[in-house]
């Protein structure tokens, strides 16, 4: 399985030359930078695509370049564009390399944990600021534009999760009920004698959202819950410091792995924490 993912990964890298031709010669790409799992930089998998980030072209015609790199790639591979002049200033740093990701694995985990938790934070950030303008009582319009950012919440944390089932656990769950296999694998120690990421109730109240996108997506809107909707968005602050109190102490078992691994010569671990502002 390992070989097979390599293999992929190295022929999604022999990709990125072409892309780049493309982007450049059709859309005019000051520069495309490839970043990702498929640089090393996080543990390429099952579900891994091509990340490229791109310079000098807007969104807009990103979404059309991306129509037609669809076509001339392999169907088990996905190219992701995103728009290096719009990126988060933190995930910039990061693209251009001048927030380099740790060598030790170990480390690398908590950075990337680390860089989640900051798009969780603003996911949080713009649904308490749809709750502010949509009151009390939702309408139709309002509890769509809610109940979307209570997805994106769960798929947050959700991918907190994909970071270390697939660093450590060697892979995600599979089948029909994976969503929910996944969830459930974070509440027991894993690969590596790892401890548990999250447990108890926060674990059941993570499983509410679950649910809640599970049977969100295949409704209209007009068919939405609104209690439901303003309950989970009305708590999601409060599980997000409760995520983020579980990933620090993660966090803390982390730095211990990296520590007894003895990576890093004339360096400590704590230190190169420090020196990459990942703590």
């Amino acid at each position: 399985m390992r070989d097979r993912f390599e293999e992929r990964r190295q022929a999604a890298l022999a990709l990125v030359a072409e892309c780049t031709r493309l982007l450049q010669s059709r859309y005019g790409a000051k520069r495309v930078i490839p970043f990702g799992s498929a640089l090393g930089e996080g543990v390429w998998h099952e579900r891994s695509d091509l990340d490229l980030a791109v310079e000098g072209v807007s969104a807009e015609v990103l979404w059309q370049a991306e129509k037609e790199l669809e076509a001339m790639i392999p169907s088990w591979l996905e190219v992701d564009l995103v728009s290096l002049d719009q990126e988060y200033p933190e995930v910039r740093r990061r693209i251009l390399g001048e927030r380099p990701m740790p060598e030790d694995p170990y480390l690398a985990l908590k950075a990337r944990l680390k860089d989640e938790l900051i798009g969780l934070e603003r996911i949080t950030q713009g649904l308490a600021m749809a709750l502010e303008r949509a009151g009390d009582a939702l309408d139709e319009f309002a509890a769509r534009a809610v109940a979307s950012y209570v997805d994106d919440f769960y798929k947050g944390c959700e991918r907190l999760c994909e970071c270390v089932a697939v660093a450590l656990d060697g892979g995600l769950p599979q089948g029909e009920r994976w969503l929910q296999l996944w969830l459930g694998q974070m509440g027991k120690p894993g690969g590596g004698g790892r401890p548990v990421l999250c447990s108890g109730s926060l674990l059941l109240e993570l499983d509410e959202y679950r649910r809640f996108r599970h049977r969100v997506r295949p409704i209209y809107g007009y068919d939405l819950e609104t209690a439901r909707v303003l309950t989970l968005a009305r708590a999601a602050e409060s599980v997000l410091g409760r995520v983020k109190t579980a990933v620090a102490t993660f966090g803390r078992w982390l730095v211990g792995q990296a520590e007894g691994s003895g990576h890093g010569q004339g360096e400590t671990c704590a230190q190169s924490i420090r020196r990459h502002d990942i703590s």
